[in-house]
């Protein structure tokens, strides 16, 4: 018979949802907040791929979220500074959380981690990828060994295989929890094996989480102990080996895949496909009025920034005009089809007239050239004469003058 190994860091997880139309959800959503701020939803189970009914060969219902789609679209937005990840998930495959982690820890950003209400398993590894982790002090850290489902027959030499592969398994996640907690080997050991539930403040104490934040966390167990609910999101309580006992038990009023009575009440939402504006306006009329108004709000003041943008650059320029003297050049610089501001307009204007200098010099040379005075001799110069040969010289230049004749040399 086939063998099929699957290691998890938890026990049997069931769709943590189902949804419409039988089909998969997307467990996760990315939201790009700027232009280099990311923020991350992550509400599901973590699988290496989307698991397929046995019998149909279609994909499973549920809200998962799968490795190697997360990281395809992770990549899309490697070269962001800074990145949040919220999460609220059972956990589920070790080696897709110690990938998604390992990822994260690789980018260059500075990441962001947000234990939204549950963080067990598996999904505490992922939420150690945080630079800095932030928890409020209703969710729940949950963490425990490694575990695996094993299908098909197996002799002596196959179990000592999956025995390998476990404590392959737990040292990674404890030198992953080792690293990030500053706790020993031996103290992580203990809290796995213990199977360790943290409210928010134990998990800061624990070395588990840094940061306390204010926000309602939701967290409640069927009547019929089958049923976490999480910050309105359902998982089966059947993917733990243990529970916390901090739960406040509610009235199996829908089952898995059924309606979510409670809403998620802290200031994000994630872990749903991205509605259409119709069903947000159908499922959470409040939050749409919202969202328009934002927006609206935010188009006016893009409007009244862009007006006095032009009012300041079109001031700026009619300051220099008089000593542009160019009445087209500042004309094109206020309203053409490449408009500038005042420093761009006295660089074009500086340009063209050392251009205009420069042609004037060539027009000067090429003047004196065409005029031959390149050609004129100076006249030789006879030395100076004494005194008594200077008197003479008047003497004859003004005799000449009195006789109507031009001046001569004395011989």
């Amino acid at each position: 018979m086939k063998k099929v190994i699957r290691i998890k860091n938890d026990a049997a997880v069931a769709p943590a949802m189902k949804s419409n139309g039988g089909c998969v959800d997307r467990a996760y959503n990315f939201l790009e907040v700027g232009d280099d701020e990311l923020e991350i939803n992550m509400y599901g189970e973590v699988v290496e791929s989307v698991p397929v009914d046995w019998w149909t060969g279609k994909p499973v219902e549920g809200l998962y979220i799968s490795e190697k789609a997360f990281l395809e679209d992770l990549n899309k937005y490697k070269e962001k500074s800074r990145i949040t990840v919220r999460i609220n998930s059972v956990g589920g495959d070790l080696y897709a959380g110690l990938a998604i982690a390992n990822r994260l820890k690789e980018l260059k950003a500075e990441i962001t981690t947000i234990a939204d209400a549950l963080c067990a398993s598996a999904a505490v590894a992922i939420y150690q990828a945080g630079k800095t982790r932030k928890v409020f002090k209703g969710s729940q850290i949950m963490i425990h060994e490694p575990s695996c489902f094993i299908y098909g027959r197996f002799d002596v030499q196959g179990i000592k295989k999956v025995e390998k592969q476990l404590e392959a398994g737990k040292k990674s996640l404890i030198k992953t929890y080792e690293e990030r907690t500053g706790r020993t080997e031996e103290d992580i050991e203990k809290m796995i094996t213990a199977d360790s539930w943290m409210t928010g403040q134990e998990a800061i104490e624990e070395g588990f989480a840094d940061e306390l934040i204010e926000g309602d966390v939701s967290a409640e167990i069927s009547e019929d102990k089958k049923t976490i609910i999480s910050n309105g999101i359902r998982f089966p309580a059947e993917a733990f080996f243990s529970l916390p006992g901090n739960l406040r038990t509610v009235k199996n009023t829908a089952g898995i895949g059924g309606s979510q009575p409670v809403s998620i009440k802290n200031d994000k939402k994630g872990g749903k496909v991205v509605m259409t504006k119709k069903e947000l306006l159908e499922s959470e009329p409040a939050l749409y009025d919202e969202i328009v108004q934002d927006a609206q709000n935010a188009k006016k003041a893009d409007i009244s920034a862009a007006v006095e943008a032009e009012r300041k650059r079109i001031m700026e320029i009619d300051e220099i005009a008089n000593q542009i003297g160019d009445e087209e050049l500042v004309k094109n610089a206020k309203f053409g089809d490449s408009p500038m501001d005042a420093s761009q307009l006295a660089l074009v204007a500086l340009r063209r007239q050392s251009a205009l200098g420069a042609q004037f010099m060539k027009g000067l040379e090429a003047d004196a050239s065409a005029s031959g005075v390149d050609d004129v001799k100076p006249l030789p110069n006879a030395g100076l004469k004494s005194k008594e040969e200077q008197e003479l010289q008047d003497v004859m230049d003004g005799a000449a003058l009195i006789a109507g004749q031009k001046g001569g040399e004395g011989k």
